[in-house]
């Protein structure tokens, strides 16, 4: 039996460390079923209902004001124009609803555009109005316009719950921190069992350090590999079973790369660069998840550290401003690949350097490496 094989067979026989598998399934299973509630309270539908509530509330209260006060024929003329545009606004919020149920999708965003438009004209007018809320509606407006063109049905970007869309939500939301958490939970533990105190086990196999290095990164980026697919699969296939697998040429946010111009691309893609990504950090973080255990010796403390380097730097970056500038050129960054070719993250931390092409160069760079400087501590040094 080869080393590999056996460093398989370690994996797979130890029961504990299909833990996090479930964990994950569990928790992707659990996030579809809040999507599907939150679906239902928060979508233009609802939207529409609610103004329809509330333009029934003011147009009665317009009409009351009207029958007590004495009016001059201007403020008369005024408020008969605001009941007009209230039983207007009420008529369009109906229609919405009445062929979205119809499945006229078309016809349905029509409508929604021609609200949005007349709201835009309104808050380009005021000078109250705020760039922020411009900006929403001219990408709402862009949004729509996309998906009457395609005739598809719209997916609220937050809850997303068809079966492409939803794993890639899944991606973006749930697997760079879980995923990269029950990665390195396994393979700590895989990793140190080569240790008995600061021995060194495997010094002690009639196999070349080359190799011992080689396959134990082959064998834990297999596992992690493997975990992730499954997680992804099972997004994709309870997505479709609850709402249907979906649109590929779906429009999906995305901001241009150095100009930071808001445009929409066909989902389809990004999944594939996207999966590039996060499959070449997984092996990344596989390997500094060996590195790290081979040179701290203790299970504990390099959980702690492999966290610290991963998980940490993950969650930091956003936030930290001298992180921020140089996040292009951290390997940890490109964990999360839909954020990337989408131009999302970068657009968010004001970083035009992040894209595919620098992560791919980043994260090839990382792998070798690091891969180089393992081999070079377990063959040159002889502590190791």
């Amino acid at each position: 039996m080869s080393y590999r094989s056996y460093l398989n067979r370690k994996i797979l026989k130890n029961n504990f460390n299909f833990i996090p598998l479930i964990i994950l399934i569990v928790t992707v299973l659990v996030c579809l079923a809040f999507n599907v509630k939150n679906k239902a309270t928060n979508s233009y539908i609802m939207d529409a209902k609610d103004n329809i509530r509330q333009g029934k509330q003011a147009l009665q209260d317009s009409q009351n004001d009207l029958k007590r006060k004495r009016l001059t024929v201007s403020d008369r003329k005024l408020d008969l124009a605001n009941i007009a545009n209230e039983k207007k606004d009420i008529k369009i919020n109906q229609t919405i609803i009445r062929l979205s149920h119809q499945h006229q999708w078309r016809a349905a965003y029509q409508q929604k555009i021609r609200q949005i438009q007349e709201d835009l004209t309104v808050a380009q007018a005021s000078k109250g109005s705020g760039s922020g809320l411009i900006n929403a509606m001219k990408r709402d407006r862009l949004i729509y316009q996309d998906l009457a063109s395609k005739s598809l049905e719209k997916q609220d970007d937050d809850f997303p719950t068809q079966g492409i869309g939803y794993s890639v939500w899944v991606s973006k939301t749930i697997l760079p921190y879980l995923l990269v958490l029950a990665i390195t939970f396994v393979l700590v533990q895989v990793y140190g069992d080569a240790f008995e105190g600061k021995l060194n086990k495997n010094k002690l196999l009639p196999i070349s350090k080359v190799t011992i290095t080689t396959q134990n990164i082959l064998s834990g980026s297999f596992f992690a590999i493997v975990l992730w697919l499954l997680t992804e699969l099972t997004a994709v296939i309870a997505g479709t079973v609850v709402s249907g697998i979906g649109a590929l040429n779906y429009p999906y946010l995305s901001y241009a790369i150095g100009s930071g111009k808001i445009l929409l691309q066909n989902i389809s893609k990004l999944i594939l660069p996207s999966l590039i990504l996060q499959g070449l950090a997984i092996v990344f973080i596989v390997e500094i998840t060996y590195f790290i255990v081979t040179l701290v010796r203790n299970r504990l403390a390099a959980l702690f550290v492999i966290l610290l380097l991963t998980l940490g730097l993950i969650l930091v970056t956003t936030v930290v401003e001298p992180l921020q500038r140089i996040a292009a050129f951290l390997p940890t960054t490109y964990i999360n690949g839909i954020s990337i070719v989408s131009g999302q993250y970068g657009h968010a931390i004001a970083n035009s350097q992040i894209s595919f092409a620098t992560g791919v160069i980043t994260l090839l760079i990382g792998i070798v490496g690091l891969y180089g400087f393992t081999l070079v501590m377990n063959t040159k040094l002889k502590k190791f």
